[in-house]
């Protein structure tokens, strides 16, 4: 399948290069889906771009600007002078527009000058919101009648003016210039033409504000199934529409942003290529140097237990320290589980009453007693196995090292079972983000916890036999 893209977007290129001076070249390209021609101009020279998108209109290379991520939008918009970009740019929808503008920086008010006015003003309102409210995606290309419209003169209306609109699977409905209602077009279609709108259209519907969190939007529109969502004033007047289109780009965003807090890192790195070493560094050292910080109560720990076994169980120092990398890895792995279901239910769920997390918590626990008996069997057995095939017998301290290691690591995995899910249960009650008690977090909490359970057990039991 790569392959065939491969030579896919070759074709492009080819064709491009071959009839790049062709004043109808778009007859040429318009065989081909925008998507792939954004990616095939990645692989033009920079001389055949430039004459490419001179003999194209500003409608279709606006429609091929639009499949362009941020970095690769970088790299080519210094190709064009500063009166062609705003013409495509105008061309293109408004949220797309404004992250394109976003992107442009300090040349952005030199374009901006050159938008169409109307264009300009409306721009200029959705980047008054940040990234975050669900203003920055506002879409303003939809369909809009009145509620004394009969079915007949609705579907005139719809035919007529269709076109000039982006997104018309749903018409949106205005009753004294406030939303009142929407019908899909589907439903508009198979209605009696006799019909009064106001008769067959839905009045209850969810609708959000220019500032609400994006985060919730998406959670909104996945919740109700719909395929867009109104965005409205404090008084009711229809401002556009968020659509399922940019719901995925929402979701996407917000998974990058949770993943790389998962990860330890405190903001996303985009575009490897392109991120300079510094910036990596300093987005990634804020959470290496509490992690650091964090470790260093192992060190002092394994310090404070090295003490007591240099002088009186060197031979017990060494049979623990086998067994260590296996106790903390599974503790770590258990916990980051219990992280990550806990994580994504509260993602899920605002709004959770106190008993509903005391059951998962009390869920939590019973599953680390339960992996921690299943987990604590293997071990005793696995150290039973291993001592016997070393010397061929066992003795009396073999066993009560057996069972003292697998009571540890059952007590360990029940611990971090529960705190996996407590802690981003505290976060969440304080309003700080649960994904913030990240991998590396709840593996360095876990591997204090279980240090100091498997050393004071051992040193406990096992130090007055050696």
């Amino acid at each position: 399948m790569e392959g065939n893209k491969m030579d896919y977007q070759s074709e492009i290129v080819t064709l491009i290069s071959n009839n790049a001076n062709i004043q109808d070249i778009k007859d040429l390209l318009n065989q081909y889906h925008p998507y792939d021609l954004s990616r095939a101009i990645l692989e033009l020279d920079n001389d055949l771009i430039k004459n490419l998108f001179n003999h194209i209109s500003y409608d279709f290379a606006a429609q091929i600007f639009e499949y362009l991520n941020e970095n690769e939008f970088k790299d080519l918009y210094k190709l064009f002078d500063t009166d062609l970009l705003a013409k495509i740019i105008s061309e293109m929808d408004l949220d797309l527009s404004v992250d394109f503008i976003r992107n442009l920086k300090s040349e952005s008010i030199d374009i901006l000058n050159l938008i169409p006015l109307n264009k300009r003003e409306r721009i200029i309102e959705v980047l008054k919101y940040a990234p975050n409210e669900i203003g920055s995606y506002l879409n303003d290309s939809f369909l809009y009648i009145d509620i004394s419209y009969s079915v007949k003169e609705a579907m005139k209306y719809v035919t007529s003016h269709a076109h000039n609109f982006d997104y018309i699977s749903i018409v949106y409905i205005s009753l004294n210039q406030k939303l009142a209602g929407y019908i899909k077009l589907k439903n508009l279609i198979t209605a009696r033409a006799d019909e009064s709108i106001k008769d067959i259209m839905e009045s209850r519907f969810p609708k959000v504000y220019l500032d609400d969190d994006v985060e919730y939007v998406a959670k909104l529109m996945n919740e109700t199934r719909e395929s867009s969502i109104p965005i409205i004033d404090e008084d009711g007047h229809m401002l556009g529409v968020v659509t399922h289109d940019d719901l995925m780009d929402i979701v996407a965003l917000e998974e990058e942003e949770d993943y790389t807090k998962f990860a330890g890192l405190s903001d996303f790195e985009s575009g490897l290529d392109s991120s300079s070493v510094f910036k990596s560094v300093r987005t990634r050292l804020p959470w290496l140097s509490i992690l650091l910080l964090l470790s260093m109560f192992t060190s002092i720990i394994l310090s404070f237990f090295d003490g007591h076994l240099s002088n009186n169980g060197p031979l017990l120092a060494a049979k623990l320290a086998v067994f260590l990398p296996l106790i903390l890895d599974m503790a770590g792995n258990t916990g980051t589980q219990s992280l990550a279901v806990t994580i994504r239910y509260l993602s899920k769920n605002e709004d959770i009453e106190k008993k509903v997390l005391k059951r998962m918590i009390f869920r939590e626990m019973k599953t680390g007693i339960l992996q921690g008996i299943l987990i604590g069997v293997v071990v005793f057995a696995m150290i039973i196995l291993t001592n016997y095939t070393g010397t061929g017998q066992l003795v009396r301290l073999d066993y009560i090292f057996a069972l003292t290691t697998s009571g540890a690591i059952f007590i360990a995995l029940l611990i971090s079972t529960t705190l996996g899910s407590v802690i981003p249960m505290i976060m969440n009650r304080f309003r700080i983000d649960p994904a913030v008690a990240s991998g590396p977090f709840i593996t360095t909490i876990s591997d204090i916890i279980t240090l100091s359970i498997y050393y004071t057990i051992g040193l406990s039991i096992l130090l007055p036999m050696f």
